[in-house]
């Protein structure tokens, strides 16, 4: 009898991927194909509230401020992202925002790297959220499209999939 095995990992999306998977601009274009190909055929998907809010700001700023999207288009890309993305198979994972625990690690990666708050308390989650358990092959990986994020990401010892250049996790 053959048996299918995969290897379970929770796959945490920031903003810069979540905007992948819906905005269809040439701006989003490096990596999109593979990422949606990857979300479609994987399960597992999390992000912070934070990074759905942050999504829903870019796709607002693609439209009303940088005309990367006509009226009509912002309305599809909003629609299918509620619908098709966090209606979907997206999760929300998070420390709570208040958490000392998370308030204590950003404020040591704000001071170390530079980054902003949002980017901190994905870093953290992934390190101390719901799935943090995992290792090894089933260990969560961060998908991003932002390469800073994934190199601090890094340092900081987690597993990280940046979109635009590297090949898809296994």
């Amino acid at each position: 009898m053959e048996y299918f095995s995969e290897t379970i990992k929770a796959h945490y999306l920031d903003a810069s991927a979540l905007v992948k998977l819906v905005a269809d601009d040439q701006k989003e274009e490096p990596g999109r194909k593979t990422l949606r190909e990857y979300y479609r055929q994987h399960t597992g998907f999390l992000a912070t509230s934070h990074c759905v809010s942050e999504t829903l700001n870019v796709l607002k700023v693609k439209h009303m401020y940088r005309h990367e999207l006509s009226q009509a288009d912002y309305l599809d890309t909003i629609s299918r992202f509620i619908k098709g993305i966090i209606g979907g198979k997206l999760q929300i994972d998070e420390l709570p925002i208040l958490s000392p625990k998370l308030l204590q690690e950003a404020e040591i990666l704000i001071s170390k790297y530079g980054l902003d708050f949002v980017d901190c308390a994905q870093i953290v989650t992934v390190k101390h959220g719901r799935f943090s358990v995992l290792v090894g092959d089933s260990k969560s990986v961060l998908i991003t499209a932002d390469k800073e994020l994934a190199k601090v990401a890094k340092k900081e010892g987690v597993r990280v999939w940046e979109c635009t250049t590297e090949v898809p996790p296994t």
